[in-house]
């Protein structure tokens, strides 16, 4: 599915601006699942989550879940983890019951427990098998095109369980836990982040009217609302 292109100068604020407009006028009598990533500038938007708290009615907030694309399955309190930050970020707003993580490596024995949990975690909220049905889902996108943990040519892009072990992969640290293609895809809206020179290439090839989701994994992206916020123009 090719996004829609949003240009704009700087991708956080756009992407808080965007949630906060999805939440504001939300049922505060539902609950509201959000999907944030890691990298750079998924961390600058969990940085920026109490702007959006601040932004809400109480009830909505109180009623809106936070779980994340993939984790690394390091120590919890390692700088490499996704949700680092998180708590002090939202301070007096946090919320621990609504804040789902990934378990880290000294709190599971294998990946796939941790990943077999998180996906458990997630049906809870869902029914009939399936996860909830997201309000926002925030995805990076790497140089190669990838998503979450979901790398090019690799065999998790072919998995249909809620979350899935990874091992080896080409990008460290080696071990990881992402959400599958159809658990993301289950959005609302999907908002791709794709800024800066380095990640050009991707672009275009997502831009692209034909492609290959094994060599440009965000190309699989689907969603009733699917976005790229960029800073770049396409050439394509």
């Amino acid at each position: 599915m090719i996004p829609h292109l949003v240009y704009c100068d700087d991708l956080v604020e756009q992407a808080i601006i965007t949630l906060s407009a999805k939440l504001i006028g939300a049922d505060s009598h539902s609950l509201h699942h959000v999907v944030l990533t890691g990298g750079h500038t998924g961390r600058l938007i969990t940085g920026r989550l109490a702007d959006v708290a601040k932004s809400l009615p109480e009830p909505v907030w109180s009623r809106t879940h936070f779980w994340w694309g993939d984790e690394r399955i390091v120590a919890s309190e390692s700088p490499d983890r996704n949700d680092r930050g998180i708590k002090v970020s939202l301070g007096k707003y946090f919320i621990e019951s609504n804040i789902h993580r990934v378990r880290s490596n000294d709190a599971c024995h294998t990946v796939e427990e941790s990943a077999d949990e998180y996906g458990r975690a997630l049906l809870t909220f869902g029914a009939g098998g399936r996860p909830p049905r997201f309000t926002l889902v925030f995805a990076g996108v790497g140089p190669d095109g990838h998503i979450a943990s979901l790398f090019p040519n690799r065999p998790e892009l072919d998995s249909r369980s809620v979350a899935v072990a990874v091992h080896d992969s080409p990008k460290p640290p080696p071990e990881r836990v992402t959400l599958s293609l159809p658990t993301l895809n289950n959005s609302n809206c999907t908002v791709l982040l794709i800024g800066g020179e380095t990640k050009r290439e991707a672009l275009n090839r997502i831009m692209a009217p034909a492609g290959v989701i094994a060599t440009t994994p965000a190309r699989g992206l689907e969603a009733a609302e699917l976005y790229a916020l960029t800073d770049l123009l396409v050439t394509v």
